[in-house]
């Protein structure tokens, strides 16, 4: 099984429904055509995880580095993954931004690249000033972490 293979409804069930998007003008964000909607081919097309980038970045699956780095990023993801959902929900959006930053940077640096693009996509949307929107695509942050994580797991058990 490829670490990139996913369910069929996977792309639908990582979006919150339409109801839930509408704006405070009763408008409904995805039939604009804001929010991750438009950007919803480009993060199911992005790999969960890239074997290559992360071994460039950490050596080889036998290497000690490796199993450091991948056990910690292991260990944080769920805190980062959840400091970004607690600062959007508190409204500081400039922590928001430092949180979904970071969580771009680590994700960059373990190869995951659909983590690192819907991170980017909020820090994106929150200096562009869409809070909505970048809430919007925080939605999606848990689904990628937990397929990241089971990517990762396969990864070190084989």
């Amino acid at each position: 099984m490829s670490l990139n293979a996913k369910p069929a409804a996977w792309t639908l069930r990582f979006f919150p429904a339409r109801h839930a998007t509408a704006g405070g003008d009763g408008q409904d964000r995805f039939a604009s055509g804001q929010g991750p909607h438009r950007h919803r081919a480009r993060i199911s097309a992005a790999l969960v995880l890239d074997r290559d980038r992360l071994q460039e970045s950490t050596g080889t699956v036998q290497s000690w580095k490796f199993h450091d780095f991948v056990s910690t990023f292991q260990l944080m993801l769920p805190h980062r993954v959840e400091k970004i959902h607690q600062a959007l929900a508190g409204g500081d959006w400039e922590g928001a931004r430092r949180a979904a930053q970071s969580l771009s940077w680590s994700a960059s640096k373990a190869g995951a690249c659909r983590l690192e693009l819907i991170a980017d996509l909020i820090d994106a949307d929150l200096q562009s000033g869409r809070k909505t929107r970048a809430r919007e695509a925080a939605c999606l942050l848990q689904g990628a972490a937990t397929e990241l994580a089971t990517a990762l797991a396969l990864l070190t058990a084989g």
